[in-house]
């Protein structure tokens, strides 16, 4: 069994919408604080206290010398480099080799353990449409143990260490006088490039019940394995349909019409809200 796991920390709305949609087709480990364990009323939800493993020597010593880089608060940017690591020690714990990794605003809509992975590890990596553009997301990801030895190692020679990383020293000047910043997705990006881990890019489109599926990378735009704008919007917002015989919910490729069948829905940043209620009753999964 491959589990879906989501690291957040205080309990949200949108969460517990995300736990009705994603649960319903995969069992979910939720680690966060005493505040979300509420959702552990959910039958595939299981709680995992997120103090067990803050309290840990390995983090107390990150949060010591995490340096911030962002655009945003430190306390946030720490926290993205710590969710990994924190999913890894909870894989170690519970003996997964293998788990699914979610963010609390990705909406799953297919069962992991059915679909057709074609690597261990399988994350959502758009091109590099523009400079120091590193888009690598585990927003929807399958991650084993390699992964994870990998990615820790990376945050020990970067954080710990101190080791000046050319590629990374780059992508932190750029920032300086350009919008964006260096954060987790730069180091998935870092371990695609440079052939660390060998991925399945989660983006481009594979068979799953006789049709084509595709993650996608944020429901916010249109950016698939093409373009930044290769699906169709409505409303600044991905245009999304649904197809009832086939319980599921598909977009259009807006230069060819394609219609791709979708395995997930990033709600990202500000379309949180859309996570809700009614989306939990009108989308198919």
């Amino acid at each position: 069994m491959i589990p879906v796991v989501i690291v957040h920390e205080d309990y949200q709305d949108f969460l517990k919408s995300n736990v009705e949609i994603t649960g319903k087709n995969n069992s979910i480990f939720l680690i966060g604080n005493k505040s979300v364990k509420v959702l552990e009323e959910h039958p595939s939800v299981t709680y995992v206290d997120i103090n067990k493993y803050m309290q840990m020597e390995k983090f107390q010593t990150f949060e010591r010398e995490f340096v911030h880089f962002g655009d945003k608060d430190r306390r946030t940017y720490m926290f993205w480099f710590m969710r990994m690591l924190i999913m890894s020690e909870f894989a170690k714990e519970y003996e997964f080799e293998t788990f699914f990794s979610c963010d609390s605003d990705n909406a799953l809509l297919i069962n992991v353990n059915n679909f057709n992975f074609k690597k261990d590890n399988a994350i959502t990596i758009p091109e590099e449409w523009e400079p120091f553009y590193y888009g690598a997301s585990v927003h929807s990801g399958l991650i084993n143990s390699k992964f994870c030895e990998t990615y820790e190692d990376l945050l020990t020679e970067i954080f710990i260490d101190k080791k000046k990383i050319d590629f990374i020293e780059n992508k932190i000047e750029f920032h300086k006088k350009n919008p964006g910043s260096f954060c987790d997705m730069t180091l998935y990006f870092y371990m695609n490039k440079f052939d660390l881990i060998s991925f399945d890019n989660l983006l481009y489109p594979r068979e799953f019940k006789g049709q084509n599926f595709v993650f996608t990378q944020s429901y916010a735009n249109g950016e698939g394995f093409k373009s930044k704008n290769q699906y169709k919007l409505r409303n600044k917002k991905m245009l999304i349909k649904k197809d009832n015989s086939m319980n599921a919910n598909y977009i259009l490729d807006k230069n060819t019409g394609e219609k791709l069948f979708i395995a997930n829905i990033h709600f990202q940043g500000k379309q949180k809200k859309y996570l809700n209620t009614r989306m939990v009753k009108w989308l198919n999964y």
